[in-house]
């Protein structure tokens, strides 16, 4: 196969309409120029993408973190877990209804953006966005529908028929703000995708969730906030992919449609999807099929805590996706090689404090949500953390393989991680109920990683390992534990969140400095600088010198 005959995002020049936001997202440089005048590097890139979809990751999973440990305090375990089981189907139906559009209209809007064929890129925005929405149309009114035989047959919990038809009007609204947010993509930026996904929707869920709690303290009250968050974020995410691309609303400009070339990248990578989706929902649904209610509620507040450091892969997913591809269309093999190890052992120098956080201090953590969730849901925290740790080590590979032509072997890998992920539960969980839950979504998270890890080496000739690795790992353990030791001779008033923070924050400075004693590489060095200057627009004006 010609990598140079394969449509990618490859490395585009801007267009007129977009100049302004490039060049703010660059820090009020243009494109393609570093403060330092000299021309802009993939490593800067990166690091400059990384650093706003971290922001906007950590102020997200801040929000979305707060708001599930008030639904649990405020609504009680049981709603929690009703709200949970429901979380699970309304997100399987969204990634039904997005069909793989997602990737569809990332790489096609920037593949058209790059041959400048305007009405092309108008096509496929307006086309994704459209078929996606009218999909989750039909799969909503199905879910209405349907609640009733649902919650009889399989929950056997009457509570579920109100909780599946709520969430059948909010689907809509979530697959569209889905759809716009992943069309801003294609313009190779994701500060837009952080600003909706990230901090909109999540800020406006725990606004709305006070205040419908006021109304009624039930679980539709939960759902309720969480449509409107939907609602309103897919409109400010409108706004800002108005703001990329301002002829998506010119009537002089005819749409074209590329139907064939949407689809075929789209059908294989929907298939990867649902496969990832069962990967990490598969197991409660299938915990919701024997003991819905509580249990579901203790083992979701444990897996999301455990999956917190899934936070650093996902910043630098979206802003590495066009780069591999522009890499790949250029045959410049080596280069992506390099970038993908050191891109893989960032990510992991981010997972690794916050895994070690969550290891040792679990017992706190998930007492945030109540005392019974701490008391059941330690070991299924510890199972998950350790599969995502491991995830967060293989790096970006699934979209390694979705970008470089290779979505059929993801779509292979993944779906058979999600098979047995499914058959372990079925296995597990009724004779072993949280636990067992935790040792299917761990096992599938482990063979999904595995296997993109194996294909990414048949197909590229990568492994994101190499010797640089070793000082993360001696940083991490010794950290982990000083910071256990330190908790254990010394009493810290305050509670919980106060235990947390102090020896959290205690971690993470053992673990900065021993990683800045062993040294640092060149490229290290320049993705430091570059994650700084985005960082410190975001602090007030007396933190930004330096």
């Amino acid at each position: 196969m010609n990598p140079e005959k394969l449509p990618g995002n490859g490395e585009t020049e801007p267009r007129k309409e977009s100049l302004a936001e490039e060049t703010a997202e660059n820090g009020g440089y243009a494109p393609g120029v570093t403060p330092g005048g000299k021309d802009d590097t993939y490593v800067a890139r990166v690091a400059r993408g990384a650093g706003i979809s971290t922001i906007g990751q950590a102020l997200g999973r801040v929000f979305g973190f707060v708001t599930q440990i008030l639904i649990s305090n405020l609504f009680g375990v049981a709603t929690y877990g009703f709200y949970s089981s429901g979380v699970a189907v309304v997100n399987g139906a969204q990634i039904l209804s997005r069909f793989g559009m997602e990737n569809g209209v990332v790489r096609y809007v920037a593949h058209h953006r790059a041959q400048e064929d305007t009405a092309r890129v108008k096509g496929t925005i307006i086309q994704a966005i459209w078929i996606t929405f009218a999909i989750s149309i039909v799969l909503s009114v199905v879910m209405f529908f349907v609640a009733g035989l649902m919650a009889e047959h399989y929950y056997h919990k009457p509570a579920m028929e109100t909780v599946l038809r709520a969430f059948a009007f909010v689907l809509p609204f979530f697959v569209f703000m889905s759809m716009v947010v992943w069309a801003t993509q294609g313009f190779q930026t994701v500060t837009y995708a952080a600003y909706v996904q990230q901090i909109i929707r999540p800020a406006l869920f725990l606004i709305f969730l006070l205040v419908f709690y006021l109304l009624s303290a039930s679980v539709v009250s939960v759902i309720a906030a969480y449509g409107a968050a939907m609602l309103l974020a897919g409109l400010a995410g409108v706004y800002y992919l108005w703001r990329l691309f301002p002829r998506l609303f010119d009537r002089s400009v005819q749409a074209k449609f590329e139907t064939k070339d949407l689809f075929s990248v789209s059908i294989p990578l929907s298939i990867a999807q649902g496969a990832r989706y069962l990967d990490n929902w598969s197991a409660v649904w299938i915990l919701s099929a024997f003991a819905a209610g509580a249990p579901v509620g203790v083992f979701t507040a444990a897996a999301r805590t455990a999956t917190q450091s899934t936070i650093v892969r996902f910043a630098f997913s979206g802003i590495f996706s066009p780069i591999i591809s522009s890499f790949y269309a250029r045959g410049e093999l080596d280069s992506l090689s390099r970038l993908y190890k050191d891109v893989s052992r960032w990510i992991f120098i981010g997972a690794l404090p916050i895994f070690l956080v969550i290891v040792v201090l679990g017992h706190d953590i998930l007492a945030l949500f109540g005392q019974k969730v701490a008391a059941e849901g330690f070991t299924a925290l510890i199972i998950v953390a350790v599969a995502q740790l491991f995830s967060a080590s293989v790096g970006t590979t699934p979209r390694m393989l979705a970008m470089t032509g290779n979505q059929n072997i993801e779509m292979i890998a993944t779906s058979t991680a999600a098979i047995l992920g499914v058959i372990v539960s079925l296995l597990l969980v009724p004779n072993f109920g949280i636990v067992g839950a935790a040792v299917g979504m761990g096992s599938a998270i482990v063979v999904e990683n595995a296997g993109t890890m194996g294909a990414v080496k048949w197909k590229l000739g990568f492994l994101p390992y190499s010797l640089e690795w070793i000082k993360p790992l001696v940083a991490g353990v010794i950290s982990a534990v000083a910071t256990y030791f330190l908790s254990t001779v010394v009493h810290i008033p305050g509670g919980d969140i106060t235990n947390i923070i102090v020896l959290g924050g205690f971690l993470g400075v053992v673990f900065l400095g021993l990683l800045l004693l062993f040294g640092l590489s060149d490229t290290d060095k320049e993705f430091l600088r570059t994650f700084w200057n985005v960082a410190r627009r975001y602090l007030p004006q007396r933190f930004r010198r330096g």
